[in-house]
């Protein structure tokens, strides 16, 4: 029976003519964000169980009595949002090309790390991004952190992420970065 071949035996993607690595590398990239959040979320399962009866005694009773204020408040900011709802589609619209490939790339040198890793190599030999002849795409907006992905703002009312201060309520939409964390 012939044997298979291992990461370490297979030649550098690269090397082959006419074959681009990249959407390779993206793809381990993906998969190894992939294991990472659900590693963080088997880590902290255990916490986040224990704090289950604290936060169900405290938060959810704080949140239910909020709810009418919020739902006032969502019922006159509604018209407003409505009008603004296709503005702000062009613009996420314009904005998507360009955060999707910073993705793209992302997840492909974080792919090629992983197999660098794997064929016990420290650093790759060589780099995941391919000289582009396209100029990027210009965007008004002040740049994000790199590692975040936002989410499409919607005129939907909030469920969650409540906070209370002086009796007001604040909420602000979830959004979740690359590492796996959601930041509310």
């Amino acid at each position: 029976m012939p044997s298979l071949p291992t990461i370490k035996t297979l030649p550098n993607l690269p090397a082959l003519p006419g074959l681009d690595a990249k959407p390779f590398l993206a793809y381990v990239g993906a998969g190894d964000v992939a294991i990472e959040r659900i590693r963080e979320r088997v880590t902290t399962f255990p916490t986040r169980v224990s704090a289950l009866p604290t936060r169900v005694t405290t938060e959810v009773p704080a949140a239910v009595a909020a709810l009418p204020a919020q739902v006032q408040e969502f019922a006159q900011t509604f018209p407003t949002q409505a009008k603004e709802l296709p503005a702000q589609l062009r613009k996420q619209a314009t904005e998507f090309p360009a955060k999707a490939e910073k993705l793209y790339d992302e997840l492909a040198a974080r792919g090629e790390k992983v197999v660098a890793e794997l064929r016990g190599t420290k650093k790759a030999t060589t780099s995941a991004k391919k000289p582009s002849s396209k100029k990027p795409a210009a965007t008004k907006a002040a740049p994000k952190p790199a590692a975040t992905v936002s989410t499409p703002t919607t005129p939907t009312m909030p469920t969650s992420s409540t906070s209370s201060t002086n009796g007001t309520s604040a909420t602000t939409p979830a959004q979740t970065s690359l590492e796996g964390t959601t930041n509310a």
